[in-house]
């Protein structure tokens, strides 16, 4: 199984301690480095692809969040957020539903980070899952359209991407 197949995961940290060291702050994110962690771009039927491209293709996303402790005991976390993107002729419609796929590409991000004077552990998934990939995702977009501009292809904006609303979806998903 690949590690980025669940969406909004948090893998490692302990969920028997409901309780973490109290503290008198309010809980943080201590950010750390980030990284491109890997990234790779299929374009489909080279060079003809080249041929006809359209003036704005269509881009198909499905992001994922994950998120892993990275030493028991300490509160020290990789956050990596993953993009799967297609860029297509036209946007999909009820008469073509499969538009020409034009390239595939898959970017993953990710950063290091610190929790600060966490008191319990319900505190803990909403620093990651979203705070936590909010900071990342404008470095992610930028090597996303660099990639697909040097690829050839024209590229659009990418507008930014509400996380919360995001964990909030995977969670009544799962219930």
């Amino acid at each position: 199984m690949n590690e980025h197949d669940h969406a909004d995961t948090l893998g490692g940290a302990s969920s028997s301690n409901n309780a973490v060291k109290p503290a008198n702050g309010t809980p943080s994110l201590v950010i750390g480095s980030q990284y491109l962690r890997s990234i790779s771009m299929d374009v489909q039927n080279t060079p003809d692809v080249f041929r006809d491209i359209p003036s704005q293709p269509h881009l198909a996303m499905a992001l994922d969040v994950t998120g892993r402790q990275l030493a028991d005991g300490q509160m020290s976390f990789e956050v990596c957020v993953v993009v799967r993107a297609h860029g297509l002729a036209a946007a999909p419609t009820q008469e073509e539903p499969n538009p020409r796929v034009l390239y595939d590409l898959n970017v993953s991000y990710a950063g290091l980070f610190a929790l600060k004077d966490i008191t319990a552990q319900d505190q803990v998934e909403p620093l990651l899952l979203v705070e936590a990939p909010t900071y990342i995702f404008p470095a992610l977009r930028g090597a996303l359209l660099n990639t697909i501009r040097e690829a050839g292809f024209p590229t659009s904006n990418i507008q930014p991407v509400d996380f919360e609303a995001l964990w909030h979806t995977r969670r009544a998903q799962q219930a």
